[in-house]
């Protein structure tokens, strides 16, 4: 498994279209690999991908398209049922999986618990488990040796190609191709996110669908209407950009440009077109930081915190110092992921306006984003009997209930009149109870594409499906998401940690280009080069 799937790629999220509580970028770029007991090279393209059956009969207020937009609601549609028949006959499906932050209701004072387990037919169940200790409760689990039905992957596991091929069922024979079509909500889901759920040629997983692209972070459009900026994508270059940063900056008035953790370099590396991960370049292939883009980056960057634009200190603010910082007017443009737009939107007033920033072509050529939020994490199956599997498939087609359906609203918002009640707009309206009885981890065993969906407020889902219909066109995938490297799994984020490091030294005025240089060159020659040639082999594969 691709260590791209980094350290947060299991933090906080809320799956309730885009409403709930804000969240970074995730990044999970894997899934085709080499398997470890064959030796196998393969990718995503080996693959009997399933067939997309787009849902039929409902219309959004804003289209999705199929190249991962989600579709966007201003009010939660009249429910139709998505699931005709009852997936089980009294069985029990067992799954392991992880809750954030609230704790759920048990299945005995939990009425939501109950009515889904009364739609399925069977009993679901979930050993759920704090993202804290998800990671230990997993390989504990796997130790063991009784393994659940449906399994939330872990990001430590060891010899991953392994554990697929011996204990997790090969999905392609149930659901590659037109096979699907017996699971029409599994169906409904874009290829898109499919092509991140194989390794070694095989279709091994579910997708939990996320919303493809993190996005380039958000600018307050008050403070930038300003200085006669209405549209970030129609900045000139960077040599504009910067004049702009200083008219947005007045520290006599505590006013500042910008102001990020870790001084935001994503939407810099989207302006200067530095490649996501790696480059293909004549069939060679190029890390991100050995680029002159990123190089060039760093240098911009440097010369924007050495001007003054940054907030003094904010390269070391926790979350929640941004997010008080941008609200509160100190700071005009930050990184967040535009997931995380709901916790800025209820903030807007006459001085402060969220938007999605779209980034510009540093040399007024085209900009990029990157395919760093396609999946929150796959989800394995347990080999089983072809009986059993599709009782699990079922089960995950009723989880996979498409926004608008009635088991969307179920699986998200609860019983009516106890976890909700439907307000004159025809919106859910969670009751106190409400978030504790949903907190049941469903939504992180399968899941539909998301939907853009901010209950009341048509102006917030307008601009939010506004940044994903500029973003994701222009964004661009890692080369070798699909491909698997030993030592990027075992070693990838320590070899490379010391590069970030001397960056961010570098922007700080505190160390040099050149040692930022060294650093790049530590890291090939420390492993990754061969990071590159184990790559390289499977991209010829």
């Amino acid at each position: 498994m691709s260590a791209a799937i980094s350290a947060s790629a299991l933090s906080r999220r809320n799956f309730l279209g885009l409403a709930g509580a804000g969240a970074l970028a995730v990044t999970l770029a894997s899934c085709g690999t080499r398997s470890e007991g064959t030796g196998q090279v393969s990718n995503a393209e080996d693959a009997l991908l399933p067939k997309h059956v787009p849902l039929q009969g409902l219309t959004p207020d804003l289209p999705g398209t199929a190249d991962g937009v989600p579709p966007g609601f201003f009010s939660y549609p009249e429910p139709f049922r998505s699931v005709s028949d009852v997936p089980l006959t009294g069985e029990t499906i067992s799954a392991i999986s992880m809750f954030f932050a609230t704790v759920p209701n048990g299945r005995a004072d939990n009425p939501a618990w109950q009515e889904v387990e009364k739609r399925l037919g069977g009993t679901l169940d979930i050993n759920a488990v704090s993202d804290a200790d998800y990671e230990s409760r997993f390989s504990t689990t796997v130790a063991g040796g009784d393994l659940p039905d449906m399994m939330l992957y872990a990001t430590t596991m060891q010899d991953h190609a392994g554990f697929l091929d011996k204990a997790c069922e090969d999905l392609t024979p149930h659901l590659g191709g037109d096979a699907i079509e017996a699971y029409p909500n599994l169906a409904a889901i874009p290829e898109l996110f499919w092509e991140q759920c194989v390794m070694a040629g095989k279709l091994y997983y579910l997708p939990i669908p996320r919303a493809v692209t993190g996005g380039s972070g958000f600018f307050n459009a008050k403070r930038l209407e300003e200085v006669g900026v209405t549209d970030t994508a129609e900045i000139a270059d960077a040599d504009t950009f910067f004049d702009l940063l200083g008219e947005l900056t007045d520290p006599s008035r505590n006013r500042w440009a910008l102001g990020s953790t870790s001084f935001g370099l994503t939407p810099f590396r989207h302006v200067f077109r530095v490649p996501y991960e790696w480059r293909v370049d004549g069939g060679k292939l190029v890390k991100d930081f050995e680029t002159d883009e990123y190089l060039a980056m760093i240098e911009y960057v440097a010369g924007v915190r050495e001007a003054g634009y940054f907030v003094p200190g904010s390269e070391a603010w926790e979350k929640n110092q941004m997010v008080n910082k941008f609200v509160g007017g100190q700071t005009a443009i930050i990184y967040d992921g535009l997931p995380g737009y709901a916790t800025y939107a209820p903030s807007a007033s006459d001085t402060f306006a969220p938007a999605p920033f779209v980034p510009f072509g540093h040399d007024g050529g085209a900009a990029q984003t990157h395919q760093d939020n396609v999946l929150f994490s796959p989800v394995m199956l347990k080999k089983g009997e072809p009986e059993q599997i599709e009782r699990v498939l079922r089960v995950a087609n009723f989880l996979a209930a498409p926004f608008g359906s009635e088991e969307y609203l179920l699986l998200n918002y609860g019983v009516e009149g106890v976890d909700y009640d439907m307000d004159a707009g025809n919106n859910p309206i969670p009751t106190d109870r409400g978030l504790s009885d949903v907190a049941v981890p469903w939504k992180y065993l399968a899941a539909p594409q998301q939907a853009v969906y901010f209950p009341g407020h048509e102006d917030q889902t307008r601009a939010v499906h506004g940044g994903y219909s500029a973003l994701i066109p222009i964004s661009v995938p890692n080369p070798v998401a699909s491909i698997y490297s030993p030592t990027n799994t075992d070693k990838g984020g320590t070899l490379s940690q010391p590069v970030s490091d001397t960056a961010q030294e570098v922007i700080a005025g505190r160390k040099t280009m050149k040692d930022l240089e060294k650093a790049i060159a530590t890291w090939a020659s420390k492993g990754g080069d061969t990071i590159r040639g184990e790559y390289e082999q499977g991209l010829a594969a």
